[in-house]
């Protein structure tokens, strides 16, 4: 009989926030959140669940809506991808296509419909294609502790390190929120992968807004094997703004994406391929945000 890479000792479905808190308290590192469990499925193949001996599911907590205040959309941690795609073409299509592109490449289907926007975040992955479009669009983190109090932490200041978010002991995610960008700008998501299974070589999430044919603000969100982290192509950001939105003058501000980042190499590809990657990738995604801006 095959033995299991993973064997916890207990699954619970806590009946409010509170209890989710009391058991984190209580437990520590021997208890983990789990929602759509895509990341606990990948850490227990690799063997990589530590100490864990009790899964705390949040899945019947609710934490599972999205809302919409004025411009601004509040996500709940536990909703799916796919329930956010799907929210995102019935009200706003064309001004938040940037995450609409973000999920609509995380495959294959059955991940979309189980994965949460909160696991996603919490993970603080960079090969993860939702963060960096979240980054893009400027989104902020709200988690609760122990003691009560609600905390909002700029998604871009949320991630620290591999599988290390700027979570403090003892809190949850509660949600993500961010303000719908203006009519004028546009957005895009392009990653580029070895196979359709693998995690992405690189990924570039943008939002740009266009006024009279030249770039009036740019933000641009870097992924995948690059680093340790997101990160902001600020120099290009800067490179851009004022200018025309021409192939010619975006592909030449593309080229600084070498003092924003330092790729780097392993068995899927040279961090001097990477880095050309960048540059073809930061060109393609203004190009469709521009055309989705008029």
């Amino acid at each position: 009989m095959p033995t299991l890479i993973f064997q916890p000792e207990d699954y619970v479905f806590p009946a409010s926030l509170d209890e989710v808190l009391g058991i984190l308290d209580s437990e520590g590192a021997a208890a983990q959140i789990i929602a759509g469990g895509t990341t606990i499925h990948e850490l227990a193949f690799r063997k990589g669940m530590g100490e864990v001996r009790t899964l705390v599911d949040v899945t019947r907590l609710p934490l599972g809506e999205i809302a919409v205040t004025g411009e601004r959309l509040h996500v709940g941690a536990t909703v799916s991808f796919t329930q956010l795609a799907r929210h995102i073409r019935s009200t706003q299509p064309r001004r938040l296509a940037l995450l609409t592109d973000a999920i609509a490449g995380i495959r294959p289907m059955q991940i979309r419909n189980v994965a949460t926007v909160g696991g996603s975040i919490s993970s603080s992955l960079p090969f993860f294609d939702l963060p960096a479009a979240l980054v893009v669009l400027d989104a902020e983190v709200t988690t609760r502790g122990i003691d009560g109090p609600t905390r909002t932490t700029p998604i871009e200041q949320f991630f620290w390190d591999f599988f290390l978010p700027d979570l403090r002991f003892g809190e949850v995610l509660t949600e993500v929120a961010f303000t719908t960008p203006p009519a004028d700008s546009g957005g895009a998501f392009m990653k580029f992968e070895t196979n359709s299974v693998d995690w992405a070589l690189v990924s570039v999430g943008v939002q740009a807004r266009v006024q009279g044919r030249r770039f009036t603000d740019v933000r641009i969100a870097l992924g995948g094997g690059i680093g340790r982290k997101v990160t902001r192509a600020t120099t290009v950001e800067q490179a851009l703004l004022g200018e025309p939105t021409t192939v010619d003058r975006i592909e030449r501000a593309a080229r600084a994406v070498s003092d924003d980042v330092r790729a780097f190499s392993d068995f899927r590809g040279s961090a001097e391929f990477r880095n050309h990657l960048l540059k073809v990738y930061i060109t393609r995604c203004l190009v469709q945000a521009i055309a989705r801006a008029r």
